[in-house]
């Protein structure tokens, strides 16, 4: 690998670790997907996921 691909590897990592995803954004994201509804309540077609994601927060 040469320099310049290591360098663009660089700015690559940099620019995908400031990346974030926030609150609004997943729910707005889950809620096109149908697994949570506008407010950020699950859907009635994936409960074993409201058990997952309770033990996780």
């Amino acid at each position: 690998m040469n320099k310049s691909q290591t360098s663009l590897l660089i700015a690559l990592a940099k620019k995908l670790e400031k990346k974030q995803s926030s609150k609004e954004s997943a729910i707005k994201s889950l809620s096109s997907a149908g697994i949570v509804t506008k407010e950020g309540k699950m859907t009635k077609s994936f409960p074993n996921l409201k058990r997952i994601l309770s033990v996780t927060e």
